[in-house]
């Protein structure tokens, strides 16, 4: 079950980390004048109340504390003693949290920190609210713990301290964990262990190392995961016994479970649990049993593992409860009991399972990855819950089950997308966001120079990520102070009983993939009917796609074509036998394809599969079928339903040809085969390429951009939304770790001036999102364009959704490097079919059809005419 713990080193953050009252430096404005007279003896009695609150909460007395706090409260604010006060409400807010009061402690410590900062308390200002976000973390309300520690860090950097800095960024690379954005929680963690190892801070030094064993572990870097833990262990067993002691034991072990060492991870678990239950305290003992029990599953012991996702649930609840802990254990506890023989009971747990990942989501940080994340953490869970449902013959809601696994973050973005208009903002705040996107573009151009040192690479990149995090930040600020959101519901994932009467034509099906740990399916919807078909293992067809997307996407020639696609020939038959044969008896009389793949499926043009003559009809199945693909059915429905109430497009505007640098002037051999790699070489077939296609249309019915002319500017302040076509041809940047700064690329402003400065001519996918397109078809005719980041059941994450977001009907993209000539021809042809009425999806396999059958025997290579792949609306 994948997912992060984090609940082990959040806690020391809560726990007994008591303030020193000594340090507890006050104004003396903070006590009313007019309580003066009574401060000897209440004062008196008030600083006795504090010191009994601390031993009673060391000897770990907590509801006695618990009262004693309430009543220091009470004496402080009659006082008018904000500096006590605020120490009293920090005080009740840890014994609330020791008493099973999770909310009432976070709403105590939020509480505790604003009267720290009137009474200039500087420490309990910052680990008050510290705390907060702790628990807001445990609790899965990661949105919230968000702007605790992005509050905190401003803090420490306003007051240049770098230890505090490092320990606040540690918990936002928890957050991020947590929440599925692995690549943006290590970025955070990397600068907390820099910041630690220099500040001398050993003990926050061990904190991020043991954290940095989760991060690697889930991103599957085993080894390097191990490596962390072995650089922690002298740090903490200085300390053991405790909470660090407990953690580093507990992520050991579910290193050593993903694995497949199931006695080691065991002999970890029970040291783990032997540190965590002395401390009382449920919370830590959940996460554990949780893990500990599907180890227990594993290794064959279903009933051990039954009664310790029970415990796990239960203590989870009974300490104010965490969602997306509790979806996990509740996926734990369906196997068990399926494994047991008790059918209903998975079921029911399968389905608490899911309604718990639902809620989970509505509680994470409301951005695209994030969402994204929740769901593909939990991947197996869906799967799991499909499998069940097959074997009972379900087939119906084991489709329902597969919707709500793919896409629900495009679906929630989708949906909120319409209300980012530039007009609804102040000046002041456009101006504070624009000067964040230009501080992003400063920094960007400045990582692109050629002779950077390290050091200055390693500093610009911590800059960016640091501006990137402000902008993102301050979107959410924007964003949470605007009731609109509060009110805007994404359209619910689809239901057979909708799919069957509105998606599929005459003609059409739509094939729809889950990948699954043991057994992946595919459903099959079409005149109504759905079939579903049980497929191998998600591991056995990730092996075959990968090795036959590396034989298609490696370039041939006139020479090696031939052999080539001998080769792939039969490369191809034992992926098209295990993945699209078994579909082929529910295809009949199909001519459109609709693929809504799933985790490695993304990466697949399915047209580039070869039948088996000895099973079906031979040939690529861009022969039989006209090909689309879509982020899920409930995309497609959503994406249809907002093009139905938008008026009407003609015309094509085009940005092709952008300048990059000097090497403009340079002849290129026009015969010559050149890819179009991101090199910032101009390429002088998109200028023809685009001339070609603009001469389809009538002359005031198009507008080409060329050179100098395709900059950044213009894409924003062209009336792109009057345009039934926009289309690129530029290099593209994509970036897989960190989709926001994948982008177009276009000219890039020169160093005279004659161009706008304030741009990097990268067009990236917040800017894209910000454009007003009402296009039928937009098509980047660049490399790689339709990468991303991949996600289980979210899909890619990359440029094709934003301009899907920015108000296009559907998207041509690439999925490898594509020839500069071959593209070209295949363009040409692609508009040439579509302005003769042809719809999107058969527009493109006939323009594919006549590089196949081209008398250039190369182009007749996958290679030259499978990267471009049509998404969203095929019509």
């Amino acid at each position: 079950m994948k997912r992060i713990g984090i609940l082990l080193w959040v806690l020391i953050f809560v726990c007994l980390s008591l303030p020193n009252s000594a340090r507890m430096q006050t104004r003396r404005r903070a006590i009313s004048p007019a309580n003066r007279q009574r401060i000897p003896s209440q004062s008196a009695e008030l600083e006795s109340l504090l010191k009994t609150i601390v031993r009673q909460l060391q000897i770990k007395h907590f509801p006695l504390a618990y009262q004693t706090a309430a009543k220091a409260l009470s004496l402080s604010q009659q006082l008018g003693d904000k500096a006590r006060q605020a120490r009293a409400t920090n005080l009740l807010a840890i014994a609330a949290f020791h008493t099973g009061h999770t909310n009432e402690a976070v709403r105590l410590f939020k509480l505790a920190s604003l009267n720290a900062d009137e009474a200039g308390i500087n420490q309990l200002q910052t680990s008050a609210l510290m705390r907060a976000g702790s628990l807001l973390l445990m609790s899965g309300r990661y949105a919230d713990a968000l702007f605790c520690y992005q509050q905190n860090l401003q803090t420490f950097r306003r007051r240049q301290d770098p230890a505090g800095e490092a320990r606040t960024l540690g918990q936002l690379g928890a957050v991020f964990a947590e929440t599925g954005d692995f690549a943006q929680a290590k970025t955070n963690l990397e600068q907390a262990l820099s910041l630690a190892q220099t500040a001398g801070d050993r003990e926050t030094e061990a904190a991020v190392l043991r954290r940095l064993v989760a991060v690697e572990k889930e991103r599957g870097n085993y080894q390097e995961a191990l490596h962390y833990g072995q650089m922690a262990q002298p740090l903490v067993a200085k300390v053991p016994r405790t909470f660090a002691h407990a953690e580093l034991l507990y992520h050991l072990a579910t290193v050593y479970a993903a694995l497949n060492q199931q006695t080691k991870a065991i002999e970890l678990f029970e040291k783990a649990l032997a540190v965590v239950r002395p401390l009382k305290l449920p919370l830590p003992e959940a996460l554990v049993l949780g893990d500990y029990a599907a180890t227990q599953l594993k290794s064959g012991n279903a009933s051990a593992a039954r009664k310790m996702a029970r415990q796990a649930i239960a203590m989870l609840q009974r300490s104010g409860g965490n969602k997306h802990l509790e979806s996990s254990y509740h996926a734990t506890l369906a196997e068990a009991y399926r494994a047991l023989g008790q059918p209903d009971e998975a079921l029911n747990s399968y389905r608490a399972a899911l309604a718990d990942i639902e809620a989970a989501r509505v509680l994470s940080i409301p951005t695209e990855i994030s969402r994204a994340g929740i769901v593909a953490s939990r991947h197996q869970v869906f799967a799991g819950a499909i499998s069940l449902l097959l074997s009972q013959s379900r087939n119906e809601e084991a489709f329902d089950v597969a919707e709500s696994y793919h896409a629900r973050a495009f679906l929630d973005v989708l949906a909120e997308v319409g209300l980012e208009t530039d007009e609804e903002l102040t000046l002041e705040q456009q101006e504070r966001e624009d000067e964040l996107f230009e501080q992003i573009s400063t920094i960007q151009r400045q990582l692109w120079e050629s002779d950077l040192a390290p050091e200055q690479e390693t500093q610009l990149k911590q800059e960016l990520a640091e501006a990137e995090s402000a902008l993102q930040l301050y979107r959410l600020k924007l964003r949470g102070a605007d009731p609109r959101y509060t009110g805007v519901q994404a359209p619910p994932p689809i239901t057979f009983a909708r799919a069957s009467t509105e998606l599929p034509e005459k003609e059409t099906a739509l094939i729809e993939f889950v990948l699954g740990e043991e057994r992946s399916f595919a459903w099959v919807l079409q005149s109504g009917k759905l079939a579903a078909i049980p497929l191998p293992s998600r591991r056995e067809l990730e092996a075959l796609v990968n090795a036959f997307r590396a034989t298609i996407s490696a370039k041939v020639n006139s020479a090696t074509a031939p052999q080539a696609i001998a080769k792939l020939k039969i490369q191809s038959q034992p992926l098209y036998d295990k993945l699209f044969q078994p579909l082929e008896s529910h295809l009949l009389g199909t001519r459109n394809l609709i693929i809504v793949p799933d985790g490695v499926l993304a990466y697949l043009p399915f047209e580039s599969l070869i039948g088996n003559s000895k099973r079906g009809a031979p040939g690529f199945l861009l022969e039989r079928f006209a090909i689309s693909y879509a982020p899920s059915a409930s995309a497609l429905a959503a994406l249809r339903t907002i093009k139905s109430n938008a008026p009407q497009t003609d015309g094509f505007i085009a940005f092709g040809d952008p300048v990059y640098s000097k090497l403009e002037s340079q002849s290129v051999d026009p015969v010559e085969i050149r890819e179009r790699k991101f090199d910032f070489q101009q390429l002088p077939y998109t200028r023809t390429e685009v001339n070609e296609i603009a001469s389809l249309f009538p002359a005031n019915e198009r507008r080409v951009l060329l050179g100098a002319e395709a900059d950044e500017a213009r894409v924003k302040t062209e009336p792109l939304g009057k345009f039934r076509y926009v289309h690129f041809a530029t290099h593209a940047l994509v970036d897989e770790e960190y989709p926001a700064r994948s982008a177009i690329m276009l000219s890039v402003p020169s160093a005279d001036g004659t161009s706008n400065r304030t741009e990097d001519g990268a067009l990236q996918m917040a800017e894209i999102m910000r454009l007003k397109l009402n296009a039928d078809l937009v098509t980047l005719s660049a490399c790689r364009t339709g990468l991303g980041r991949l996600l289980y059941g979210e899909g890619i994450i990359g440029l094709t959704r934003a301009f899907l977001y920015a108000g296009a009907d559907s998207v041509v993209v690439s999925l490898w490097n594509v020839n500069d000539i071959a593209t070209a021809s295949l363009m040409k042809s692609f508009y040439k079919h579509l302005n003769q009425g042809l719809s999107k999806d058969d527009a493109l396999r006939q323009a594919k059809l006549e590089l196949l059958r081209s008398p250039q025997a190369a182009w007749r290579h996958p290679y030259y005419w499978a990267p471009f792949v049509l998404v969203g609306e095929s019509r």
